[in-house]
């Protein structure tokens, strides 16, 4: 069979790739120890470092994890380390917020994260992770 009697395949052709997001680069002051994932809604699939001093996460600047989520309250909530020896133990804490704060499903005023945990705030749902 010569090319020019070949029969023509042609490919369906799909959705293009989401854009990958940029690579996060996370500084040298201190290691990270911990992180969330963000599991729900148009920040899907990002991760956040934790930082021992403090991660804020609300609705609006100036906070480090900000949630495009209209029940989640300007200041929401805050992630603290707390080292204790050589280990590292993370707390979120609520803000006050008005729709609250939840990890695995119970609602919490300040509550120390384990490795799987799920917070979930407003809408939105992280999984914390620690080494």
């Amino acid at each position: 069979m010569d090319s020019e009697s070949a029969p023509t395949v042609t490919t369906p052709v799909s959705e293009p790739l989401p854009e990958p997001a940029p690579t996060l680069v996370i500084g040298q002051d201190e290691p990270t120890f911990a992180w969330v994932v963000i599991l729900n809604g148009p920040r899907r699939g990002r991760l956040y470092p934790l930082r021992l001093e403090g991660t804020s996460l609300g609705r609006v600047p100036p906070n480090d994890i900000e949630l495009d989520d209209d029940a989640v309250s300007r200041f929401h909530a805050r992630f603290v380390g707390e080292r204790v020896g050589d280990r590292v133990t993370f707390f979120v804490q609520d803000l006050a917020s008005a729709n609250g704060t939840f990890v695995n499903g119970q609602r919490i005023v300040r509550e120390r994260l384990q490795d799987e945990d799920r917070i979930t705030v407003g809408n939105t749902t992280l999984v914390f992770k620690q080494l």
